[in-house]
This record gives C-alpha cells, structure tokens and sequence, in this order.
C-alpha cells in the first residue's frame, strides 16, 4: 500500500498551484494608457504583477492602477494595492485621462468625490477637476446641467476642452459648436486635438474639424496619459506619438 499512497501524494501535490507560476491565459486582453492587462496579469513597460482576479475594467492614472471589480476599486502604486474602495454596482466603464471616473448603474463615481447618481443611466463620463461630464444618448451633461441635446454616445477631453460626439459629429465646449466626423467613432481621446478611432483607423481631427493626420487599421481601444498614445489591435500594445508617429 505505501507505494501506491505515494504516488497518490505526489499527483496530488502536483495539482497545486506553485508560487510565482503565471494564471492560465483567460483571453480578455484591457488596455492601458501605457500597457495592458491580459487576464489578471498587468504588464507595465517595467513592471509586471497579478491581480487578485480579472477586472472587468481599468485604467491608468497618475503612476497608480485602477482595476474594476463588481462592488470594488482597487487602487495599485507600484504593483502594490494602495486602497479598495467600494462600489455601489460592477463597473460598465473605467477612464483614467484627464481624471478617474467609473461608470456605475446607479450613476458615475469619482474617487475622491464618491457617486453622483444620473436621473438617466450614462453612457459615457469624463472627469475634468472637479466637473464631471457625461452623455446618455439624449443630451451633453455638465454635472446635472444640460449643455447640448443631441444622440451623443461618447464624451472625451482634457482641461482645455471637452467633446460629446455622436455617429456623425462632435459638440464641442465650451466653444459651443460642432465639427463633422469623418465616421462614427468607435473610442475617442483629447489631448488638445481628437484622437478618434473608426472602422477605418485612428484619426487627429483640430478643434476647427480639419483632419491633421490618419493612421489606418483596425484598432479596437485607445488611451493617452496626455503624451503617448496606446492602442489595442489583435490583443497587442501599439504606441503613436500625438502626431501619429510610431514609437
């Protein structure tokens, strides 16, 4: 009996996750503003660590990881967890540029400021200081004020100007005028001029509407930290400068 009771130990003991070994591949890939994170394993340029599980949404801000979990935010600095705040419902979206916010069912949270419950379920969010705006499909919201109506689907800014952007156009504030879209916007960043993706590629449109640059393909997600751009193609990391320019 003692050979066989050894061989049962040792296939038991070989079923046991060992330390420092990497989690099975889950196939969800979420980008970050510089990196990503495959399944629950965050890869930073130099920097690399697993969280507790797979975030349903993240994103980068200030040198800290904000990672979404149903009712919870953890809060990363240097891979290691800093805070975890607690959610009133799982995250539908999560942006880090120019400030964190997380959009919620009930409403938007800010860290920091905590939730703002909507009248109206957002559809998208940005937080600028100490403003939040945001878009329901109906109208451009400042906090619970409206500024524009209008089929806007995705709000993106930075402290200079904010854009609410429907399939075919883009309001902007607080210029309080519109600029058309070359195509419906799949994902969409500001850093002065709008970084925006189609089915097509990524495009540089001013603030005056005039194309400036286009790269093509087929990119899934965008992000900036205000500097780089990073996007999402195929599961990779590709990176432009704010002039389109690889790096």
């Amino acid at each position: 009996m003692r050979p066989l009771l050894l061989t049962l130990l040792l296939g038991l003991l070989g079923c046991v996750p060992q330390a420092g070994s990497s989690p099975a591949p889950s196939g969800q890939t979420l980008l970050l503003s510089n990196g990503l994170i495959q399944g629950r394993t965050v890869r930073l340029p130099a920097l690399e660590f697993d969280l507790p599980g797979v975030p349903v949404a993240a994103a980068t801000s200030g040198g800290r990881l904000y990672a979404g979990f149903p009712f919870q935010l953890l809060v990363y600095n240097q891979g290691q967890l800093e805070n975890s705040l607690p959610l009133s419902s799982t995250p539908r979206f999560l942006k880090g540029w120019p400030g964190v916010v997380v959009g919620l069912d009930e409403g938007v949270y800010t860290p920091g400021r905590g939730l703002l419950r909507l009248r109206e379920r957002a559809l998208d969010a940005l937080a600028v200081k100490d403003q939040l705006y945001w878009v329901d499909g109906k109208a451009f919201y400042a906090g619970s004020s409206p500024l524009a109506e209008g089929p806007y689907k995705r709000v993106a800014g930075d402290e200079r100007r904010v854009m609410a952007l429907t399939a075919a156009s883009a309001f902007i504030y607080p210029d309080r005028r519109s600029i058309k879209l070359p195509e419906e916007p799949l994902a969409a960043v500001v850093v002065e001029d709008l970084y925006m993706l189609g089915a097509k590629g990524l495009y540089r449109i001013s603030a005056s509407g005039l194309q400036v640059a286009f790269q093509p393909g087929d990119y899934s997600a965008i992000a900036t930290d205000g500097e780089t751009l990073s996007l999402l193609q195929d599961g990779r990391l590709v990176r432009f400068n704010l002039s389109l320019g690889g790096l």
